[in-house]
């Protein structure tokens, strides 16, 4: 028998169509529309049930920086903001920060602290990759860390690391051993990237720094992008770096194909390519839509400490007081969530200049001056003649050697003979007027008696009168915020008759100035951690290049403190760091200015991005493999 087909010939519909009345085919189609349109929702709603959004690996974005990239080097980078943006999307290091600014492990797989937190096991994961495909091993780790305490490659981390030693305990796993409890030592861990092993082992510090094809053009992290091109300028300068997204990424890996950071001249040059759509990133203070991350930053007036007058606690207690100010405590009480200071020296304009006028500073030609009178800084009390021999005997010799033609020998042996009773006998004669005369005598005889001991005291040893004037020479960098705030600050003080003289430096002349301490008065910003660490500041060991303890302040007391901090916690390290906080307010080292926010543009087709709370403006990216562009559905 032959099968039948059930369904309509072509020949059957079209017979069917003819038969139909023009209702009944109006009718029909209605039917019909009605049906596809159905099945399509019906389609549609199962599909869309059945599969969620999620990004898609898609697209290329600029950020436009102003400056150029120096050394894409984990050993370097914190010189640089440029250097460090670069360095945390091409290196990875052992922890890193979330997105809630909490520390998590990043290369570390786990660990354990040991012995009162002075010994940290830890493990590393084992499916990670240097971007030219070599595995990352526990080898790698202890080449960084012992990199960076090397003396000669003189890394800015270097503290962090000194007394800390690394023990290889399998292929990825470490002991590191500490000398003492330190409470910040994951953040260390945070900082330090590491490099490979493989590339780098066997160059000095010289091939370390100038090689450009490994610091710039060709660096090899583990990181979430690996540089795929540079592009220059016809002087050779960098025009922009496109970083690739890394698919060997041991984490998941970013969904935006390619970051591209264009770098410019200037901050106008920035805001022209930025309106103009060519940027779709960019850091500008203030710009109208520009989103704010909180960070523990802030503009700083380092005070020199060694310097007159500025190494008067009072000196500098008035400095504060006549200085307009957002800031209340260098420690950023509302970004660490401490209680506010109750000792501040706010703004007081009238007990600022009391506090200067009780220390001798008046208006003389326009400028607070202090005027020390003419002293002696030693005082003559006993008779002598020859055979006395004393500490006022050596003193004459040293007074009388001072003049030539009265003590030529200029001996000095703290005994009276016969040679010192001669230049006594010539002193006594050289100003006869008050030592011989008064007392009837013709010739001098050599005694030192009363009017002999009073001239003395008149022309030996004498300090003369020194002027100390309230005048200083602030230096910062070209940055236009500072500039600017600089001489809102010359002209506040300015009305209370205390000179100032500004100078302005580009990026590299500032770190020369800041190394060697060369300035009365600094004007710059610091920068802190997520985990609030005072000794880089305050310490008085770090007052040499590369601490930055850039006021030079020094206080056993500060000291005493601060290293009890290093080991503390919870309660107690709250507790001290407020008595250390309370310490640096009232000693006054430096003047805190306003906190800094960081404003950061973020084009609207970028999607992901939800941090509200940074540590550095690098740390902008710790959640760069959560950006996106577009989106795409997958199968639940």
């Amino acid at each position: 028998m032959t099968k039948q087909n059930r369904w309509p010939s072509k020949k059957q519909w079209l017979q069917f169509f003819r038969v139909l009345g023009k209702k009944e085919k109006a009718f029909f189609v209605i039917i019909f529309v009605i049906f596809i349109a159905s099945l399509s929702i019906y389609i549609h709603s199962i599909y869309i049930n059945n599969t969620i959004v999620v990004p898609a690996n898609y697209g290329h974005i600029r950020e436009g920086l102003v400056g150029q990239p120096q050394l894409i080097n984990p050993l370097y980078s914190s010189i640089s903001d440029i250097d460090k943006d670069l360095v945390e999307l091409v290196f990875s290091g052992l922890m890193k920060y979330n997105g809630q600014g909490e520390i998590i492990p990043d290369l570390i797989s786990d660990y354990t602290i040991e012995d009162n937190g002075k010994n940290i096991v830890f493990t590393i994961k084992e499916n990670v990759l240097w971007h030219d495909n070599t595995p990352l091993t526990i080898d790698d780790v202890i080449f960084t860390i012992d990199l960076v305490k090397e003396t000669e490659y003189s890394s800015p981390l270097r503290t962090n690391w000194l007394g800390v030693e690394i023990e290889k305990t399998s292929e990825y796993s470490a002991l590191l051993t500490l000398k003492q409890k330190y409470t910040g030592f994951e953040e260390s861990l945070v900082n330090l990237k590491i490099m490979p092993k493989h590339i780098w082992e066997g160059k000095n510090f010289q091939a370390m720094t100038s090689n450009v094809q490994l610091n710039v053009f060709h660096p090899i992290g583990s990181g979430p992008y690996k540089i795929e091109k540079v592009n220059q300028n016809g002087n050779e300068t960098i025009k922009s770096i496109v970083l690739q997204r890394n698919n060997n990424y041991y984490d998941n890996p970013p969904y935006i194909n390619r970051i591209e950071f264009v770098f410019f001249n200037n901050e106008d040059e920035l805001k022209r390519n930025l309106e103009k759509g060519k940027i779709d990133l960019a850091s500008i203070a203030n710009y109208e839509g520009a989103k704010i991350i909180e960070m523990p930053s802030y503009y700083n007036l380092f005070l020199n400490n060694q310097k007159k007058p500025l190494n008067d606690k009072e000196i500098r207690q008035a400095l504060t007081m006549l200085t307009t100010r957002e800031l209340k405590s260098p420690f950023l009480s509302s970004f660490y969530n401490l209680p506010e200071p109750q000792k501040t020296f706010s703004f007081n304009e009238e007990e600022g200049i009391k506090l200067l006028e009780k220390n001798g500073y008046i208006i003389k030609d326009g400028i607070r001056t202090k005027t020390i009178e003419k002293s002696s800084g030693f005082q003559f009390t006993k008779n002598m003649q020859v055979g006395s021999n004393n500490a006022e005997v050596r003193k004459l010799q040293e007074c009388l050697s001072e003049y030539q033609d009265i003590y030529p020998s200029g001996t000095i042996s703290g005994y009276f003979g016969q040679e010192t009773k001669d230049a006594v006998i010539l002193f006594q004669e050289k100003y006869k007027e008050d030592i011989l005369i008064p007392n009837n005598l013709t010739k001098g005889n050599g005694i030192v008696g009363a009017s002999t001991i009073k001239k003395l005291n008149e022309v030996c040893f004498v300090v003369p009168e020194e002027e100390i004037e309230m005048s200083f020479v602030l230096k910062t960098t070209d940055h236009p915020d500072l500039v600017k705030l600089a001489n809102n600050i010359k002209e506040q003080w300015e009305k209370y008759s205390i000179k100032i003289e500004i100078k302005i430096y580009n990026p590299n002349d500032i770190k020369k100035i800041i190394s060697n301490r060369d300035f009365d008065i600094l004007l710059f910003g610091v920068q802190l951690g997520g985990i609030l660490e005072p000794t880089p500041f305050y310490h008085s060991s770090q007052r040499v290049d590369p601490g930055l303890n850039l006021s030079l302040y020094q206080s056993t007391k500060a000291d005493e403190l601060i290293e009890e901090i290093r080991t503390l916690e919870g309660e107690e390290r709250l507790s001290a760091l407020l008595e250390l906080e309370a310490l640096i307010i009232e000693d006054a080292p430096v003047i805190p200015l306003y906190a800094l926010s960081y404003h950061y543009i973020v084009n609207e087709k970028i999607k992901g991005f939800a941090i509200e709370k940074i540590v550095e403006p690098s740390k902008r990216f710790v959640e760069i493999n959560k950006w996106y562009i577009k989106e795409k559905r997958i199968w639940k």
